[in-house]
């Protein structure tokens, strides 16, 4: 996941950039499969619930439309819309038909809360579809027992009312999926580099009590990397007197090509630096044989390029019919938190509450994520209130300046951060 400050107020840039995008999303789009609409609802025999009337169900997107965070989710609030109009044009859910309200955190805190504030009480929307990575909406959301789906970050494994679209995050539990892949590309002596925040190093100890379980030892943690694009020389010289042979990039996309780029002018090279977030073919086309070697990924969808997954086909081809960026990761998380929540409200049944579309979503068997995720996810309760991490990433690597996908998914086995040990799921 992108991995940003709380207040959002340092420069951040992101080299995952979609240009300014159209508004208007086409209700009928080619290569959307038909399904049969869910019957209409006999509304009026239903008690009046926020965001819920005979026709519409409203929903509110919250997300960094404005300020430093904003290139980071540009686009992902036209792929959500996008997949709810799919389901508007087969007539929406038991009849009801969804209304997207955007709500901008402006990239910051304090914002951000009054707006998850306005969106919930003034606004009474039903439930959030959340592409942000500032925790302030969370213990609104919470109090409220508002049902959210989107981006992984640590309230998705703590709060029963709030979901990651590509499976449950934690602080406590994590896989060690991303560590076979690098090992399984011959890294021994490991590397991390993050960004001053907790979050992200958090996310860099998870990964490091995964090592052991892999054959690989870590030799060297920067935690205080700059937020964006910087002159990494320092970097790699670091790495070379470690002695690493692979590294794991907890930083945006365009911070990890600055380190890249350091390593080849510095003639060093590495078996297996790995890059969260690197996953648009336009991008690496366009940077160009620095990235060579580097192993990325998605947030958690299958990458762009990969044969014979019809979801995926489904929604590039839908994507580029509403003259949006199917190679945007950003996006495809937020295509599959829209489809979850209209998967959502087909179990809640006819006439829907915010508990019981929370608790349909538990009882559940598994989610495809519109067929994008590497392997269904489930929020049965389990290693979390709302089931376990994703327990396969699809990677990907750049030979020759072009991103190619791997064959299959990586999957891991899940370890308790604290004991370092594996643990069933």
């Amino acid at each position: 996941m992108i991995l940003k400050t709380p207040d959002g107020k340092r420069r951040n840039r992101t080299a995952v950039v979609v240009s300014a995008l159209s508004a208007a999303i086409a209700l009928s789009l080619v290569g959307v499969q038909a399904q049969a609409a869910v019957p209409a609802a006999n509304a009026a025999a239903c008690a009046p619930q926020d965001g819920i009337d005979n026709s519409t169900i409203k929903l509110a997107f919250i997300t960094d439309g404005s300020g430093a965070n904003a290139a980071s989710f540009a686009g992902t609030y036209e792929a959500a819309k996008l997949r709810l109009s799919q389901e508007n044009a087969k007539g929406g859910v038991y009849g009801r038909k969804f209304v997207l309200t955007k709500y901008d955190g402006q990239s910051n805190a304090a914002v951000l809360a009054d707006q998850t504030t306005k969106a919930i009480v003034n606004d009474k929307n039903f439930g959030v579809l959340d592409q942000i990575n500032i925790e302030t909406m969370f213990p609104i959301l919470k109090a409220h027992n508002v049902p959210a789906i989107g981006i992984g970050l640590p309230p998705t494994g703590r709060d029963t009312n709030a979901f990651s679209a590509v499976g449950a995050s934690s602080n406590d539990y994590t896989v060690n999926a991303t560590a076979k892949r690098m090992a399984a590309a011959g890294a021994k002596n490991v590397a991390t580099i993050s960004f001053p925040v907790p979050a992200a190093v958090a996310a860099a100890n998870g990964f490091n009590a995964t090592l052991p379980t892999v054959g690989m030892t870590n030799v060297l943690k920067i935690s205080d990397a700059p937020f964006a694009a910087y002159d990494a020389t320092s970097t790699a010289l670091r790495l070379k007197q470690a002695g690493a042979d692979g590294v794991y990039l907890v930083l945006l996309v365009d911070g990890g090509i600055s380190v890249m780029q350091a390593l080849k002018q510095q003639g060093i090279s590495m078996k297996a630096p790995l890059l969260p977030g690197l996953s648009d073919p336009d991008l690496i086309a366009k940077v160009g044989s620095a990235l060579d070697g580097i192993i990325g990924s998605t947030y958690g969808t299958v990458p762009p390029g990969v044969p014979g997954r019809p979801g995926l086909r489904t929604f590039t081809n839908g994507m580029k019919a509403a003259g949006l960026n199917p190679n945007n990761p950003s996006s495809a998380s937020a295509f599959v938190s829209a489809d979850t929540f209209i998967e959502g409200m087909k179990l809640a049944g006819r006439c829907p509450t915010r508990q019981g579309f929370i608790d349909a979503l538990h009882k559940a068997k598994s989610f495809s994520g519109a067929g994008l995720l590497p392997a269904p996810i489930s929020y049965r309760p389990a290693l979390t209130p709302n089931g376990n991490p994703a327990k396969c990433s699809w990677f990907v690597t750049v030979q020759n300046g072009k991103m190619v996908p791997d064959k299959a998914p990586v999957c891991g086995d899940y370890m308790d951060v604290n004991t370092g040990k594996i643990v069933a799921g």
